[in-house]
């Protein structure tokens, strides 16, 4: 009951107010865009206008990706906001990503998926990156293998697994992206990982898991149950 209340009591404030009162994290997604919106429009009030543009985004996942052609066309932001709602939420991925992989940092698959959405979005050749982990999976280091697709004859284990020997690395998760922003492995993705995991086997190496990143999602072969 006291929560409700306090809540009722956060809604009623301004967002700046709130966020000062009640420290940022208190904030609703539509009163954080309102801080960073400033003004309504016109026709629309602020908390109209930063509604209007979840409802029609869906979510912060889906506003975040948009360009700034596709923000202007919305009523109500102009070039301006449409800048300085991209610089807010490329702020925020890229203090993310800083946090997230860096060097003794025990690293999962879901960390990994998601610093990699945002480093390879609207990447236009395909990428292979290796991070490398320590017995504990913590972060040893996450390196660019090379650029072009798995078919490629130079998409062979022992590049991966020697920069593992040199790093005394004991585990590693490869991550690829798919130009085409569909995540649905191909026949080579799989026949890759497997071939990967057998030679880490015979080295005594442990490939975790293999992501491929889309335009707006990952899948992970492990969970999907590929490999």
């Amino acid at each position: 009951m006291a929560q409700l209340a306090e809540k009722q009591t956060v809604t009623a404030l301004r967002p700046r107010e709130a966020a000062l009162k009640y420290g940022i994290s208190a904030a609703e997604d539509v009163e954080l865009l309102q801080i960073i919106l400033r003004t309504g429009t016109v026709n629309q009030s602020l908390p109209q206008l930063a509604q209007s543009l979840l409802t029609t985004y869906d979510n912060l996942a889906f506003l975040s990706l948009a360009s700034i052609e596709s923000l202007t066309q919305f009523s109500g932001i102009g070039l301006t906001k449409a800048i300085e709602l991209q610089a807010a939420f490329e702020l925020g991925q890229r203090a993310l990503a800083q946090r997230q992989l860096r060097q003794g940092v025990v690293a999962s698959s879901s960390m990994i998926g998601y610093h990699m959405l945002q480093k390879l979005r609207g990447c236009t050749q395909e990428k292979l990156i290796v991070v490398y982990l320590d017995t504990k999976n913590q972060i040893i280091q996450e390196r660019t293998i090379f650029i072009g697709g798995l078919n490629s004859s130079v998409a062979h284990p022992r590049e991966i697994y020697r920069q593992a020997v040199l790093l005394s690395a004991a585990r590693l998760i490869i991550v690829h992206n798919h130009p085409s922003g569909q995540i649905a492995p191909s026949k080579n993705d799989i026949q890759f990982s497997k071939r990967l995991i057998d030679c880490g086997e015979i080295m005594g190496i442990t490939c975790l898991d293999h992501l491929i990143i889309g335009s707006d999602e990952y899948l992970s072969l492990k969970e999907e149950g590929v490999i």
